[in-house]
């Protein structure tokens, strides 16, 4: 459905609204998503030589089957507006969309024992609201000077829930609970989000151990022994603002462009920092974190959540837990908000200067056109401190800076 508003009478005679238009739309989609042979036990002979004791031939497993899939089906509700003013000087739409997926589809990881690596599965039925939008001014502009000044910016905002969850997720989840493994395990829990970060909350460091403090989910008691009951989602990796700026100045030949982009909200967890500690690899080049920016003494929990170093095995290894099992204080941390970061940052993805030489100049020397350049991508990123001089996006490494500079000569 489109309704041009900018046609009624009644907004016609506005002379600043250059456009305004409403539209809706809705519709349904399906989605195989696995190949035909997955939803049923298939073999194959045509990879296999017949045993030379017999006249029979061997028969290999194709893939394990799963007779309960189902089609992924996706209905989807969008309702935009956009408008425009001042001639177009200024443009901007919004658009708000739901959509709504059943039987939504995923591949479930298996043990290595079983002869594949992963298995298609029915999530269960999955909600994505959110909203989007753009908009861009031009604030300056002089046709007889060449000149103008743009400004676009876009930018999103996303939130899913898992409304009904399948019998596989069901079964995965009590698998899962009452683990403890090198990092957080998912879970999926109806009217949670599919991109929570589930971990136990810590407190911070205890000055007189150097031990990780947690906090229990009910009574809110203090404890240094992790618990699976007490794993609560600390974060979501979904931001609650992303998108990009971008501006561009041209004047007489000259221009300047500058590009952004941003992110507010969301956290990540912080699989760097665990890599590079609890499991650095000794023999090789180490984080000096592993040593020198733990917990030492008394007072250094005020500037680190890195437990402390015990030479005792004792100290950290075969700790009890709550559920019978027995674990070391290193990976308990690494299962607690502590490796919880905010991912919120600003980036600056571009710079660049451009000359353009009047064409009368050009003809002096036999040229119709000459242009010069210069940019420097990634220049500089804003983030938490957190990520230790490494990028938010990439996590383990930083993002290149690229400079360039071009020359262009046109006879």
């Amino acid at each position: 459905v489109r309704w041009d508003i900018k046609k009624e009478n009644s907004v016609k005679k506005v002379s600043w609204i250059s456009d305004l238009i409403a539209r809706a739309s809705y519709g349904i989609t399906g989605t195989q998503g696995f190949a035909p042979y997955q939803a049923q036990q298939v073999y194959t002979y045509s990879m296999l030589k017949p045993y030379i004791s017999s006249d029979g031939t061997g028969a290999e497993l194709v893939a394990l089957g799963n007779s309960n899939l189902k089609w992924q089906q996706t209905g989807q509700l969008n309702v935009a507006l956009e408008a425009g003013f001042l001639n177009n000087r200024i443009t901007a739409k919004v658009e708000y969309y739901q959509k709504r997926t059943k039987n939504s589809l995923t591949d479930i990881t298996l043990a290595p024992s079983l002869g594949f690596s992963s298995i298609p599965e029915n999530l269960g039925t999955i909600e994505n609201k959110g909203v989007e939008f753009a908009a861009s001014f031009i604030p300056y502009k002089d046709a007889s000077r060449e000149a103008y000044w743009i400004i676009n910016f876009n930018g999103s905002h996303n939130r899913d829930k898992m409304t009904k969850i399948s019998n596989a997720l069901e079964y995965m989840n009590s698998v899962n609970a009452g683990k403890l493994d090198a990092t957080p395990l998912p879970r999926y829990e109806e009217g949670q989000s599919l991109n929570n970060i589930w971990v136990v909350k810590s407190l911070g460091i205890d000055p007189a151990t150097g031990q990780e403090v947690f906090q229990k989910r009910i009574t809110g008691e203090l404890t240094g022994v992790w618990d699976a009951v007490d794993v609560i989602p600390y974060g979501n990796t979904e931001p609650k603002l992303q998108g990009n700026i971008y501006s561009t100045f041209n004047y007489k030949g000259f221009g300047v462009s500058v590009g952004f982009n941003y992110r507010f909200g969301g956290q990540v967890y912080n699989n760097t920092l665990v890599s590079k500690v609890e499991n650095a690899d000794l023999r090789y080049n180490a984080d000096r974190r592993v040593l020198d920016l733990r917990w030492q003494k008394p007072g250094d929990e005020t500037h680190t959540n890195i437990p402390a170093l015990y030479t005792s095995v004792e100290d950290v290894y075969n700790i009890d837990l709550p559920d019978g099992g027995f674990d070391n204080i290193y990976t308990m941390w690494a299962n607690s908000s502590a490796m919880v970061v905010d991912a919120s940052f600003l980036r600056c993805t571009q710079i660049s200067l451009a000359w353009y030489m009047p064409q009368k100049m050009c003809a002096k020397f036999g040229a119709t056109n000459l242009s010069v350049n210069a940019s420097v991508n990634n220049p500089f990123v804003i983030a938490s401190k957190r990520f230790d001089g490494f990028d938010p996006e990439l996590g383990d490494s930083v993002m290149p800076k690229i400079f360039s500079f071009g020359l262009s000569v046109g006879f």
